[in-house]
């Protein structure tokens, strides 16, 4: 079982033995991918920035939220219990631990769990510092899990300067300038917030190239972890004709959708785990996948965009992915393509090119 998940569990499970039960909230991000839901009490409400994790929480009864930890939903001082294993980013912490001090009620607890690296013990003392409490956290294997306690009349207390409510930090956009004609927009929570990733950017400059290969140019193109709609945006000034975005981060989904209505371009954005409901085939995909969950490294999580790459493309279609030098893709994806090159390289990354699926599933 996932560690962090198995030290929240009996904040989670079934109180109904008490005499006033305890309104619980999980907030769950991509460190909770690998959990089974089904031993959590059916009452508690879960919020995920994540498709997967949203669906497979809805599965299991339980009452979730799919969006980009917008906690508008909930009124406030409603949960007398927030279970939260921490992001990777600082300000979606942040965001978290300011969300709690408005949503719990007056004695209601905040707990925290996360490695000391990945910064718990600081941000549990972030947490007591907003609530004006204290921060229990103890050590339990590699993990610490943190309790900080609501007391009364914390919501009506000013937060301090520079958090995350003080200055909307979390939904602020960040513009990226991407060339002298086009600027996107991107924002804490998504992949490459505030900068152009450089893998990405080594795959839009060979498209070009990538593209007279086609004995007819291609008029269809997925875009597989979209992002905030680098790729698509880039793809777009070759005409094609229709494009999808796709992705499974909730940040990425909002940004994405909101860079192709401001720039005109009629590309398709959807949430979804790696492109698992889109039905269509596509001539073209192009690919920057990620290699991690959460804090950890996940060579399955590569090869799942190989297969769904392969299960998008037409007969004769192709895809260009881009990694980093040290991930397998091309060992990956000859399980799962009949043709595979590595097509260009440099220091850090290498472009792969890929067709002719045999074997997608």
């Amino acid at each position: 079982m996932n560690q962090a998940f198995a030290l929240l569990l009996p904040f989670l499970q079934d109180d109904a033995h008490l005499d006033n039960p305890v309104r619980c909230l999980l907030v769950a991000d991509e460190n909770l991918w690998d959990v089974d839901f089904s031993g959590i009490d059916k009452d508690t409400k879960v919020i995920s920035n994540r498709f997967d994790i949203a669906q497979t929480a809805s599965t299991a009864g339980l009452a979730a939220q799919f969006n980009d930890f917008d906690f508008g939903a909930y009124p406030p001082a409603y949960f007398a219990r927030i279970c939260y294993r921490i992001s990777k980013e600082k300000t979606v912490v942040e965001h978290i631990i300011d969300q709690a001090l408005k949503l719990l009620s007056d004695g209601g607890e905040l707990i925290l769990c996360g490695a000391k690296n990945e910064g718990l013990k600081r941000f549990a003392k972030v947490a007591a510092e907003r609530f004006d409490s204290s921060a229990n956290a103890r050590k339990h294997g590699a993990l610490y899990l943190a309790r900080i306690i609501k007391p009364p009349k914390a919501s009506e207390r000013e937060l301090p300067t520079g958090s995350s409510e003080d200055t909307s930090e979390y939904d602020k956009l960040i513009p990226v300038r991407i060339d002298d004609e086009t600027t996107l927009y991107t924002k804490a929570g998504g992949f490459g917030s505030g900068k152009i990733d450089q893998g990405s950017k080594m795959l839009a400059g060979y498209l070009d190239k990538f593209f007279e290969d086609f004995q007819t140019p291609p008029d269809s193109l997925l875009d597989l972890g979209c992002g905030y709609g680098y790729l698509t945006a880039c793809a777009a000034k070759f005409g094609i004709a229709y494009m999808v975005a796709t992705d499974n981060c909730a940040a990425a989904i909002d940004t994405s959708q909101a860079n192709m209505t401001r720039l005109h371009i009629p590309a398709e954005v959807i949430a979804d785990d790696c492109a698992q409901g889109i039905t269509a085939k596509f001539d073209v995909v192009v690919c920057n996948p990620p290699f991690h969950q959460g804090f950890n490294t996940a060579s399955a999580l590569t090869e799942k965009f190989v297969r769904s790459a392969a299960q998008h493309l037409k007969p004769g279609g192709r895809a260009l992915f881009v990694v980093n030098q040290f991930v397998p893709l091309d060992k990956i994806a000859s399980r799962v393509f009949r043709d595979v090159g590595v097509v260009e390289r440099d220091q850090s990354f290498k472009l792969i090119v890929m067709s002719g699926a045999s074997n997608p599933w």
